[in-house]
C-alpha cells in the first residue's frame, strides 16, 4: 500500500515528536514538524509532502488555517487539520478549506491513516 509522505507542522515540540514517530512506525515517509505557518509553506514548496497535518494554532502571526490556504494555492497535498481547540468558529473557517478532516487531539496515527486512506480512494475515483 502506498504512504504518502507527511509533513508534521505542529507547534508543541513533543506532541510533534510523538506523532513523528507514531507515524514512523506506521510506514509513512516523515518530514518536519515545523513551528510555524511561514515554515509549513516553505517545507511543502521544497518536500512536496502528499500530506500536510496541519495544527491550528501555531507559532508567529500565521494560524494553520491561513498557512493551509496557502498551501493549497500551489499544492494538491491533502490537509488533515489538528486542533485541542473545541471553537465552533474556528472550525467552520477551518472547513471552508475542504480538509480531508479535523481531528481533535489527541490525534492517533490509526485516525490519521483511515483519514489518508480514504482520501486517497475519493481521489482515485
Amino acid at each position: 500500500m502506498f504512504k504518502p509522505k507527511i509533513l508534521i507542522v505542529e507547534d508543541e515540540f513533543l506532541i510533534a515528536m510523538d506523532l513523528k514517530t507514531k507515524l514512523i512506525r506506521a510506514g509513512y515517509p516523515v518530514c518536519g514538524p515545523v513551528a510555524t505557518g511561514k515554515d509549513a509553506i516553505e517545507s511543502t514548496r521544497k518536500e512536496a509532502p502528499g500530506v500536510v497535518l496541519m495544527d491550528i494554532r501555531l507559532m508567529g502571526e500565521m494560524d494553520g488555517i491561513e498557512a493551509a490556504r496557502q498551501i493549497g494555492s500551489f499544492s494538491s497535498a491533502i490537509i488533515i487539520f489538528t486542533t485541542g481547540y473545541q471553537m465552533v468558529d474556528l472550525k467552520a473557517r477551518a472547513m471552508e478549506l475542504k480538509p480531508a478532516a479535523y481531528l481533535n487531539k489527541p490525534v492517533l496515527a490509526r485516525d490519521i491513516d483511515a483519514v489518508i486512506q480514504s482520501a486517497s480512494k475519493n481521489a482515485a475515483s
